[in-house]
Order: structure tokens, then sequence, then C-alpha cells
């Protein structure tokens, strides 16, 4: 049986309400860390292989929240599954983005540069505060390119920062949900949070196997994997962000752990979610050292 709890404290509704991102409404510009064209004011779109899922991982979850909030724990079981399908796409895309990789550009295109993704994660946070739409415009943006160019899909660094970020919003998602289940429907949301998780940091040690050395300390020069200097991997640019993400994933299940109010069963669900993202943000750090002046 599908059980969804009626009680919310205030604490946890306004948790619920940071996490949940929904569709931005039609013809606003898309909240997420989607790039800019190049030589326009449109968001890129994200290749379909990521934007596809991407988008309907979104779409999932704003059913699954409605459905939980109308007090319907029964409706929420198919877009809860469906939440769990669309990561796992979005994840293979962003493994074959990495694989196809094309060599990286200099550095002087900006494309690389770790700040960048730093700017594109806190864009990020404060777009689930507002209930903004994070990443995953791949509808609107492929409609809003260019006049007679099509559109303007982003690079593949880019790219793979939208699918951190839709793990992201998933993730919290699914923790802004789960004090208001039990039974069957928490086992559901529990596992679209382990499954956000998971993916992330298998998607992590994806990009630290595709990275080169990182240069001497004695070259004078910044960490390769920080810097995104020509001949380093640009994926390793998004990382610093990542670790912006990470840590506002982490504040929000910690919160949710130590409130009392909260069923033991869902803080229950959080301990080992809690060691993982722990566990990825250290060697975050430890193979990407964070940017100097961030």
């Amino acid at each position: 049986m599908y059980t969804v709890r009626k009680r919310i404290t205030p604490l946890l509704a306004l948790a619920a309400g940071l996490a949940l991102t929904l569709p931005a409404a039609a013809g606003a510009e898309p909240a997420g860390p989607s790039a800019k064209a190049a030589g326009g004011g449109a968001p890129a779109a994200d290749p379909p292989i990521v934007g596809v899922p991407i988008t309907r991982t979104q779409a999932a979850l704003g059913n699954a929240a409605d459905a939980i909030d109308a007090g319907q724990g029964a409706q929420a079981v198919g877009p809860l599954t469906a939440t769990r399908r669309y990561l796992i796409r979005s994840y293979k895309g962003a493994k074959y983005l990495i694989a196809n990789a094309p060599p990286p550009p200099a550095a002087s295109d900006g494309s690389a540069n770790p700040r960048k993704f730093i700017r594109l994660a806190r864009r990020a946070t404060r777009a689930s505060g507002s209930g903004a739409a994070v990443g995953g415009g791949w509808i609107r943006a492929r409609t809003s390119g260019a006049e007679g160019g099509g559109p303007a899909f982003a690079d593949g660094p880019t790219a793979v920062f939208d699918v951190f970020t839709s793990q992201f919003n998933a993730a919290t998602a699914a923790v802004g949900m789960l004090p208001d289940t039990q039974g069957n429907l928490l086992t559901k949301v529990q596992t679209a949070l382990n499954t956000a998780v998971i993916l992330r940091n298998r998607l992590v040690k994806i990009v630290h196997a595709a990275e080169p050395p990182a240069p001497p300390a004695s070259d004078g020069r910044v960490h390769a994997h920080a810097s995104g200097a020509e001949g380093g991997s640009t994926f390793g640019a998004v990382m610093p962000g990542l670790t912006v993400l990470i840590d506002a994933e982490l504040q929000m299940m910690q919160a949710t752990a130590e409130d009392a109010s909260v069923p033991a069963a869902s803080r229950a669900a959080l301990a080992k979610v809690i060691a993982a993202d722990t566990q990825i943000e250290n060697l975050v750090n430890q193979w990407w050292p964070p940017v100097v002046g961030d």
C-alpha cells in the first residue's frame, strides 16, 4: 500500500519547496545552467542525448510531487519509477559525450573555465529556491535559436554539468518527499534518491578516468584539472561547480536527518546517502583542488 503522510512541519514544507524544480512558465527564460548561444541571448540547448531525459526527469519529479501533495500516493509510483529510468538515460548520455569528446579547446575560449561552472551551480541552487526550472530546458531552447541559424547546442562540459544538476534536482526533490511518505511509497522515493546519488558519483569517477595527469606543481601553473588549461580535459573544469551542488544537497539532507519530527524510517533512509555525498565530495576536492579565489 502506498501511503502519504499528511503532516508537514513548516521547516520541511520550506525544504520541499526549495527542492522541487517544476517547469518554468512557457516563454520564460530557463533558470538552469544551459550555456548562452554564441553571439545571441538565447540559451543553448543541451544535446538531445542528455537534454531529452533531463527534461523528462524534471517532469516526472513534478508529477510525483503533485500526487504526494494531493494525498494520492499510488499516483506517484509511476512518475517515481520514470524518474529513475530517465536519470539512467541522462547518465548514459553523459558517458557517451565524455567518451566521444573532441580535443579540448584552448583556455582562451572560456568554455573550460571552472569559474563558469561555479557561477552556474550557484545560479542553480538559487533557482531551486525560487521554484524555477533548473537545467533541462531542452524543448524551449530547441526552438529559440538565432533567427535563421537553428539552435545552438551546449558544449560537452556544459551538457555534462547539466546532467549533474539534474541529479542534484532529483536528489533534493526526493529528500523533500521523504518526510511525507511511508511504506512502499517511501521505498520508491528512497530508490529515486539513491539512483541520483549513485549515478552522480559514478559520473564523477568517469570524468576522473578521462582526465590527463596533472602537470608537476613545480612548473608554477594552476592544477590543470581546475584551470581548464590547454591540453587538459575540459570536463574536469565542471567539478568546482559540482561541489557547490553537493554542499547544498548535504545541507538539506543533514537538516532533515536531524529533525526529530521527521519519521524515523525517513531519517534512516538518509544515513548512507549522506555518507556517500561526503565521500564523493572529498574525492572531488582531492582530484580537482578548489579554485583559488572562489
